[in-house]
């Protein structure tokens, strides 16, 4: 995963602002150059810990660039990034024997024994090498134009660090070796043979190439590429101020080995951004997408809630209803307590219909339905809209007398609410015929003792659909039997028997 992301950061299209602080910083860059090559011969004098410093942090960043690059050749297998890393290894590793061999530095002829002329032309093969393999990633990416995205292979890779390995170890042996046969680059710390041999302005030539290459191909589409101009443009005023500046420990000789820091870290630094800036997408994605889930939750448990409403009243529907009839059975199967249900109907409610008319019937199906709940017992009680004009509240705990006195106090709220209702033979105003049904203390426990020992899942089943029929079939002709003993009654069906109160 991490590779994948590596690949995809490297070739994100740059955005405009991005170019804009390319193109910023390319012109800090040749400003301040161009501003101190009049004054590049200007002595400075050695700073002892400056090389070392500046050859650690080079080393550091090329390297790092190297790897991220082979990295991304792994996870893409682009044969043009295999090629530029090898090149940014290339950088990094012959840099090791240039500061070995540097006079002055480790020794006051260098290591490895070195010449004269071993470190300068180690540098000379250093900034040859680079636009070399810029040049050559350039042309490498033109040929594999549209080939298809897949894995890298790692034995190309292995394969293209050892050869880069091998290339850097020969010409350091060559430098370090052959060093007498070798054209004098350097006099007494001047570059002046350098230019006398067009040494110095053929590897300038190459950068300019590989500079114009890099924008003519490329033009800064990608990130990647768009510091890699910088970078390129960089390494060029390199070249141009150790050679043009004439000497060793110059201003232009310091000059020019902060440019080769800012070739070095260019990339890196991009790199860096751009992880910085998607990790900070990503933390906001991520919050962003927490508060959509928050949001959706939310969503969904209303949806349910409403799903269990019903439209009309606000009240629990029948699906509801029957879930938590089940439930309480369930209950009161295993804890041995009471249980009554009560069936309520709006008496003569077609009539009220046809007298006042149906929106007025449904406002009267919403105030009964609020007087119910807000009359029956609190929690756990709880009442529905069961169908049409009929309603029903469940008591759980609540024994036959108990639901019966609960029902009363029901009807008793919806009669003293005095809604009009002329066509009414029970009264003159909105009442309720009410069927009480109920489940005395032990009697779903006695019923279960025959398969004790049953999970606790097939005791809600036995509790389910036949124990709920059966009440609710017991409450129906209690309610029935209100009707016929003159509706705007309470009638319980405890089981034993029914018994009507007025």
């Amino acid at each position: 995963m991490t590779e994948r992301m590596t690949t995809q950061l490297l070739q994100l299209p740059s955005s405009r602002k991005q170019r804009s602080a390319a193109a910023v910083s390319a012109a800090l860059l040749a400003a301040i150059s161009i501003a101190a090559l009049p004054f590049g011969q200007h002595q400075i004098g050695t700073i002892e810990p400056f090389l070392p410093a500046f050859i650690a942090w080079f080393i550091f960043a090329d390297l790092l660039t190297a790897h991220l690059l082979f990295s991304q050749y792994r996870a893409a297998g682009s044969r043009a990034t295999l090629v530029l890393a090898a090149t940014y290894l290339y950088s990094g590793l012959i840099i090791i024997p240039h500061i070995l061999t540097f006079p002055g530095v480790f020794s006051d002829t260098g290591l490895l024994g070195a010449g004269p002329q071993s470190a300068v032309w180690l540098w000379s093969l250093w900034h040859a090498g680079f636009p070399v393999g810029i040049i050559a990633y350039l042309v490498v990416a033109r040929l594999e134009r549209g080939r298809p995205a897949g894995r890298g292979s790692m034995r190309l890779a292995l394969w293209t660090g050892a050869v880069t390995i091998a290339l850097v170890t020969a010409l350091s042996l060559v430098a370090v070796l052959a060093h007498d046969h070798l054209p004098v680059l350097v006099v007494r710390g001047k570059f002046t043979p350098m230019l006398s041999l067009a040494i110095g302005p053929f590897i300038s030539l190459l950068s300019i190439v590989a500079l114009v290459m890099l924008w003519v191909l490329q033009r800064g589409r990608t990130v990647l590429n768009l510091w890699l101009t910088v970078a390129m443009l960089a390494f060029m005023l390199d070249i141009a101020l150790t050679v043009f500046a004439g000497a060793r420990y110059s201003l232009g000789w310091y000059l020019a080995r902060v440019n080769s820091l800012v070739s070095a870290f260019a990339i890196i630094c991009a790199i860096i951004y751009e992880v910085n800036r998607l990790y900070i997408r990503l933390v906001r994605h991520q919050e962003d997408l927490l508060q959509t889930q928050e949001e959706l939750h939310a969503l969904n448990d209303e949806l349910s809630r409403l799903s269990q409403l019903d439209g009309l009243t606000g009240i629990a529907n029948r699906r509801r209803f029957d879930e938590q009839l089940a439930r309480h059975l369930a209950e009161s199967r295993r804890s041995g307590a009471p249980f009554s249900l009560l069936l309520l109907d709006i008496d003569s409610f077609k009539a009220y219909n046809d007298r006042y008319g149906h929106q007025q019937g449904d406002r009267i199906l919403k105030q009964t339905a609020r007087l119910i709940e807000d009359s029956a017992p609190p929690a756990p009680a709880s009442a529905a809209r069961y169908g049409g004009e009929e309603f029903a509240v469940l008591l759980p705990g609540f024994g036959g007398h108990d639901a019966a006195r609960a029902a009363e106090a029901i009807r008793r709220a919806v009669e003293d609410a005095a809604m009009l209702h002329e066509h009414s033979p029970a009264a003159s105003c909105v009442t309720l015929s009410i069927g009480v049904a109920s489940v005395e203390a032990g009697a779903l426990r006695d019923e279960a003792r025959p398969g004790a020992g049953r999970e606790l899942g097939e005791e809600s089943a036995a509790a389910g659909p036949s124990a709920a029929a059966d009440l609710i079939g017991r409450a129906d002709k209690a309610l029935y039997r209100s009707k016929e003993d003159g509706r705007n009654r309470v009638t319980l069906d405890d089981g034993m028997g029914t018994s009507s109160f007025a």
